[in-house]
């Protein structure tokens, strides 16, 4: 299995490839946090995000045989924490700010509990950032995209999949941004930050038109989006949803429309993002349905 520990700051096509993979190919990927390893004492000043250079992400990875107009899966098998992590209220970040201080606490983790305060935890730990390059400007790893990217889902973790569209030759996967726990929102801007390790499998497949990444888990499907208002990135995912639910069922878009009101769900990922950095963050989701094959159907390569 290889093992892959040098990270980049951002998404591009222009990244050089630190390794290669087969599809079917088992890699882990050692990550730092979100922010180094800088943080170590809860006297550490608080972080005030440079999205130019934060959330390094491990990789890129070069799928072979990955093509423009393909989807990769990445499988993640398990996901590996330090016994320690940072949790803080980031300046200027998130809708309690006002309400309070600046502030960093740092977490141990004893018997997969996180120890805050007098209250343990129940970690449960997620990948924050995953994404692939996009075709055309460079996206920060610290923003979401269309191609995955800083999605912060509560529900990447491991035994989901997690499918990216293609847009460059090779995919050039990376991920990083663990966090042991985090609610949903994100509301302060952090989880509880930590370094650890992501293996994952990749799966490649042919030609099928993804315009968003989806999270697959044993019994749902999510749509993940995000844009400059909650509005925007709210539809975007439906409108995708819909896409896909009318595609796989042989439904018209009406009857999509009709079936999302009547069951689906809609969970916000981050409610502290700037729209400067990407905008707020939503997976919107669907039961799987036994007698109806999977949103996501082709041609897989494993």
């Amino acid at each position: 299995m290889k093992t892959l520990t040098q990270f980049t700051y951002k998404f591009s096509k222009d990244n050089t490839p630190i390794d290669y993979a087969d599809p079917g190919e088992t890699v882990k990927f050692v990550t730092k946090d979100c922010f180094e390893g800088l943080v170590t004492e809860d006297s550490d000043v608080p972080y005030h995000a440079d999205y130019s250079h934060s959330n390094p992400t491990t990789g890129p990875l070069y799928i072979n045989g990955a093509e423009p107009g393909d989807v990769l899966a990445v499988d993640i098998l398990d996901v590996q924490v330090e016994d320690s992590g940072a949790v803080i209220i980031c300046e200027d970040c998130g809708p309690l700010w006002k309400n309070s201080d600046p502030r960093t606490r740092i977490l141990k983790i004893e018997d997969g509990q996180a120890i805050y305060k007098d209250v343990k935890i129940p970690i449960n730990p997620m990948v924050g950032t995953i994404g692939v390059a996009p075709n055309g400007e460079d996206i920060p790893s610290a923003h979401a995209s269309n191609c995955g990217g800083n999605m912060d889902s509560n529900i990447i973790t491991k035994g989901v999949t997690v499918w990216l569209p293609v847009r460059v030759p090779g995919a050039l996967l990376a991920m990083g941004d663990i966090h042991a726990c985090m609610a949903d929102g994100e509301v302060v801007g952090t989880g509880l930050e930590v370094g650890g390790e992501i293996t994952v499998r990749v799966r490649l497949m042919k030609n099928f038109e993804l315009n968003w990444a989806v999270t697959e888990t044993e019994d749902a499907w999510f749509v993940n989006t995000n844009a400059p208002t909650c509005d925007e990135a709210i539809t975007l995912g439906y409108c995708e949803m819909q896409r896909l639910i009318a595609q796989a069922y042989d439904w018209d878009l009406s009857d999509a429309s009709m079936y999302m009101t009547l069951s689906g769900t809609l969970s916000a990922n981050q409610a502290c993002i700037e729209p400067t950095a990407g905008g707020n963050t939503f997976r919107i989701g669907t039961p799987k349905l036994l007698n109806k094959k999977g949103l996501l159907f082709g041609n897989v390569i494993e």
